[in-house]
């Protein structure tokens, strides 16, 4: 007895656009999909080079618009009760972006390359402290 399968698995989103750039004191990233079938949300996440693990930054319920954006304000925030250590850590960053379906997640990542300069830091860390 000679049994044939075939299994078809379909994306819930096909990602023509994933990136991360340096804007001022903050991140931009962004993403487009060419389309958005069966997507229930997007989650993003950040790690610092020197972390284990990913910290979830936003969660993005999908529109119908394709593309999305989203400013990351707290890469350079300093952690509670201490103004001088920003909360992600050291740079490069890594950025993952999770596809939410109910066939299961699509993960894909990007790495925000390039160093901040020292003002741009400093500018973040003084923002901080006031919001």
């Amino acid at each position: 007895m000679l049994v044939l399968c075939s299994v078809a698995v379909t994306l819930a989103a096909t990602l023509t656009l994933f990136t991360a750039a340096y804007d001022g004191t903050s991140v931009r990233v962004e993403w487009e999909v060419s389309t958005e079938t069966d997507v229930n949300g997007f989650e993003l996440s950040r790690k610092a080079s020197n972390e284990t693990s990913y910290t979830a930054v936003t969660t993005v319920t999908p529109t119908g618009q394709r593309r999305y954006q989203f400013t990351d304000i707290n890469v350079y925030r300093a952690l509670p009760g201490n103004n001088t250590t920003p909360a992600a850590g050291s740079g490069p960053y890594t950025y993952r972006l999770l596809v939410r379906s109910p066939n299961g997640d699509q993960a894909y990542l990007t790495i925000l390359t390039g160093t901040p300069s020292a003002v741009q830091r400093s500018w973040g860390t003084i923002k901080s402290m006031f919001r």
